[in-house]
């Protein structure tokens, strides 16, 4: 099998059951009795480990640079410690075993990226193209979920996360290991560390940080507001799949744009067709059409954030400091703006509701927008 082939089928696998949690982790939870403000936290303590665990595992991996045994190892602890998933119903205890597992889960994403990129080596423009497998095993998931999980049925969500926990730990015994030379002393240590204090790497966090955040009501309470306004379970899947095909569309022509219009050109109109793409589901959610054009701009809110936020990573930090640097970005960003972005949204729909949720969001992305409009990141020019 070559090489890029068991690349894809990792993340296929991967989001797969990201495809399962994001839209109907949030109904089964509310069908179990838990209240909008419930479900913040609970989404939110899915992103707390995600401050810290990347970076331990990152510091691991980095220090004996073996980091397919870290994926493996995270793959299996985190099928170990789900299984409590479909026994627990009460909030506090469901609390504990999210975040035991998320520590687990946190520790594999962030250093398979790193072993994708040094597979890659030179041909790194590739990346796009292998990544947007994982965007097909998520609309696979959505479509299939949309049929079986909505509905009487939604109590199967944990046995369906389940399963596709065991596909993500078989998947990681193809992929083999890559080859990578260990860094001597504490030099990497104290290259990461300058880096970190440059303006432009700290822009660059706030960035991601502000942009996750801006993600919090969509990623938790989409599914939610669809309910509400009367969509079907299978007319959702296909909202999900819509927004997932724009991205695995974007995926596969990123690199081309990246050349024509140039990076910080493309982030930055990423960024305001975000805010565009929140305004206008806090606003004309009642909309069908206009719901069906905000999934379109998944492609540029999160697919182009990702991307970008993955190469910047590669570009910024020194060699032997990937694991670390990947850490961070997972850290700082998607998990303390994942965080955050889940509580406001619990709270904000709870007490104010759904459109004032999104505003939330769309002002968090116009931040985002803001940052690089007017700081380093507007200078940076990228290697392509």
């Amino acid at each position: 099998m070559r090489l890029e082939l068991r690349l894809s089928l990792f993340y296929y696998t991967f989001f797969s059951l990201l495809g399962l949690v994001m839209p109907f982790w949030s109904p089964y939870l509310a069908s179990i009795g838990f209240s909008a403000e419930q479900i913040g936290w609970l989404l939110g303590a899915f992103h707390l480990s995600r401050i810290y665990a990347p970076s331990i595992w990152g510091s691991i991996a980095d220090r004996y640079m073996d980091r397919m045994r870290v994926v493996r190892l995270g793959a299996l602890l985190a099928l170990v410690t789900f299984v409590p998933f479909i026994f627990v119903q009460s909030f506090w205890p469901l609390i504990v075993v999210i975040l035991c597992f998320s520590f687990f889960w946190n520790a594999i994403l962030p250093q398979f990226e790193v072993v994708t990129l040094t597979h890659l080596g030179t041909k790194r423009d590739r990346y796009g193209k292998i990544r947007l497998w994982g965007s097909v095993g998520f609309v696979v998931s959505v479509m299939l979920g949309g049929e079986i999980f909505i509905g009487e049925r939604i109590g199967w969500v944990p046995y369906g996360l389940f399963v596709a926990l065991i596909a993500i730990f078989l998947v990681t015994w193809l992929v083999p290991r890559p080859a990578a030379a260990p860094v001597k002393g504490e030099g990497g240590k104290v290259a990461i560390a300058s880096v970190m204090r440059q303006p432009i790497v700290i822009q660059f966090f706030l960035v991601i940080f502000f942009a996750q955040l801006a993600h919090g009501p969509y990623n938790g309470f989409y599914t939610l507001l669809l309910q509400d306004k009367g969509y079907s379970g299978i007319s959702i899947g296909l909202l999900w799949s819509l927004g997932v095909a724009a991205e695995i569309a974007l995926f596969a022509v990123l690199h081309k744009l990246w050349d024509r219009f140039d990076f910080t050109r493309v982030l930055l109109a990423s960024l305001i067709i975000a805010v565009i793409r929140w305004l206008m589901l806090a606003f004309f959610a009642d909309s069908t059409s206009v719901v069906i054009t905000s999934q379109l701009m998944h492609a540029a809110s999160f697919a182009v954030l990702h991307a970008s936020g993955i190469r910047l990573v590669q570009e910024l930090f020194p060699a032997g400091s990937e694991g670390r640097a990947q850490a961070l970005h997972s850290s700082l960003g998607f998990g303390m703006g994942g965080l955050l972005g889940s509580i406001a949204a619990g709270y904000l729909w709870h007490y104010l509701g759904a459109q004032y949720a999104f505003l939330f969001a769309a002002a968090a992305s116009l931040v985002a927008y803001l940052i690089v409009a007017l700081g380093k990141l507007a200078q940076h020019r990228s290697v392509n």
